[in-house]
């Protein structure tokens, strides 16, 4: 699961892993190991941290590998006529 700090959390939590690839960081007697992953680009992020827009996107891809894809034109036509479901 991904988490996004921001603010004083994230300023916080720079300054304890303090640029090192990775850290061992001990809470109430249990280790954390925390490792510096891959760069992801802020769409990927949002998408990874974000359930209901990973599943909205996963129905997308589902619809057009299905057929279910319109042209702009189509999609217009179809809004104000209301057939979207």
């Amino acid at each position: 699961m991904l988490r996004k700090l921001e603010g004083a959390k994230a300023e916080q939590f720079k300054e304890i892993v303090s640029g090192d690839e990775t850290t061992v960081v001990q809470v109430d007697h249990i280790r954390y190991l925390i490792a510096r992953l891959p760069v992801l680009n802020e769409v990927q992020f949002d998408i990874e941290s974000d359930p209901s827009l990973a599943a909205e996107i996963e129905d997308a891809n589902r619809d057009i590998a299905e057929g279910r894809v319109y042209t702009t034109a189509e999609a217009i036509r179809m809004l104000e006529r209301g057939d979207f479901e």
